[in-house]
């Protein structure tokens, strides 16, 4: 390539002379200085395509040579190796020749084996020539990917949240919005940009979300979340605000619609109060049963006393005190015949422990007459009631033994019948 003689014999006799317009030309000297040192690559094209002239800043960012590029298509040929993409880079660099277009970016393999993104410019010179400027901005590139890869995935982040994104100022003025599923929200939208985000919200509220832009801003942290209510055509939605520092006085607000969560959280406190009723109602029950399992006790302790005095009252009177009686079982039932207490006594005469028959009913244990004449006369009429004949007992072997069975009713104070006294003696 004579590029150097062609760019020399282009500024060579103008040195000392002046233009038309009497201003001084440049000397060659500073001409052929201004393009050894350019910090970008140049090369001259002539209308062949041939290299006329190129810079060092050419060779420092592609290690090629004037030797190694007499012609475009012969650095073509170093620069890219690869038919298909060789082919493809010269269609985008004749377009940029005929001025179709003002630049392009093409990868490049470099002398040193290294690929390199290139971009080229194009200017027009006098003598039918082309100046093309190639700069290396490979770490350019790979930022602006990095940037739109980064880019792409907030963007599909945003997209998947339920958010409303909105970019403020310090002051609280929308500078951008973006949403997720809330893009159709009436809360704020794109045509609301420039406005201030405290104005649009109800006033209290708007004071507070202005409180807590300010305290971002101060303190450099997120601040507190904020709650709020929105009525929109007629419906009331619920928000939740985040107001976060961005970068220089910049903050970023996102706000979440809340309302299904809120409407749950109301029915579960209405849960919660309606178990609650129901737990106080069920402990007044248990103490209303205690209360009456402490009287029936206490009725039965009384009646079971007055009996031991009765007879041995009557044992002194007739003078059989140590003459044993036959063994007598105790059963203690509630007014509805479930057996509450069971003697020892009663244990192995019915063959059945006391755990295993507290909560049955005794009528299990009887047969039908007795159960009759204990049912009416004793829980019913509050008469003391025996059976000598007739009176069976079933075990729990299924058995029967012929009894005898006495019953007394257990009274309270205020004269209600609240269970009974089971005597059974073996015949």
């Amino acid at each position: 390539m004579t590029g150097n003689n062609t760019a020399r014999d282009t500024v060579r006799g103008a040195s000392g002379t002046h233009d038309a317009r009497g201003s001084p030309h440049l000397g060659e000297d500073v001409c052929l200085s201004i393009l050894r040192e350019a910090p970008d690559g140049l090369v001259l094209v002539d209308g062949e395509g041939g290299g006329r002239y190129l810079n060092p800043a050419f060779t420092r960012i592609t290690g090629y040579t004037r030797e190694d590029v007499p012609t475009l298509a012969a650095w073509f040929e170093h620069a890219h190796p690869n038919p298909g993409y060789r082919q493809k880079v010269q269609g985008m660099v004749q377009e940029l020749l005929l001025g179709d277009r003002s630049t392009l970016v093409a990868s490049a393999v470099c002398r040193d084996g290294k690929v390199r993104d290139i971009e080229f410019r194009r200017a027009s010179v006098e003598g039918g020539c082309i100046l093309l400027t190639i700069r290396d901005v490979t770490e350019q590139t790979l930022t602006e990917e990095h940037l739109r890869q980064a880019t792409s995935e907030l963007t599909a982040a945003i997209e998947a949240f339920p958010d409303l994104f909105i970019r403020l100022n310090a002051d609280g003025t929308i500078l951008d919005s973006r949403a997720g599923r809330l893009a159709e929200t009436p809360l704020v939208s794109r045509a609301l940009l420039g406005r201030r985000m405290q104005d649009l919200l109800p006033a209290g509220v708007g004071e507070a979300f202005l409180d807590a832009l300010q305290q971002a801003v101060r303190t450099g942290a997120p601040a507190a979340p904020l709650e709020f209510s929105h009525t929109e055509t007629g419906e009331v939605r619920h928000y939740e605000a985040r107001v976060v520092p961005l970068y220089e006085m910049h903050l970023m607000a996102v706000i979440r619609d809340i309302t299904e969560r809120k409407e749950a959280e109301q029915e579960l406190h209405r849960h919660r109060e309606h178990l609650e009723d129901l737990v106080a109602e069920r402990t007044a029950e248990l103490e209303r049963a205690n209360q009456q399992l402490e009287q029936l006790l206490y009725c039965i302790e009384v009646t079971e006393r007055k009996a031991a005095e009765g007879w041995l009252d009557s044992s002194v009177e007739q003078g059989i005190l140590g003459v044993p009686e036959p063994e007598e079982a105790r059963i203690t039932t509630d007014a509805a015949g479930t057996v509450i207490i069971v003697s020892p006594e009663a244990e192995r005469l019915t063959g059945q422990a006391g755990e295993e028959l507290t909560g049955k009913p005794v009528w299990s244990l009887l047969c039908s007459d007795t159960r009759e004449i204990l049912s009416e006369e004793v829980l019913r009429q509050g008469r003391s009631a025996e059976c000598k004949q007739g009176a069976v007992l079933v075990r729990n072997d299924g058995s029967k033994q012929a009894v005898r069975i006495s019953a007394d009713p257990i009274i309270d104070a205020a004269g209600v019948v609240i269970g009974m006294v089971c005597t059974i003696q073996k015949l």
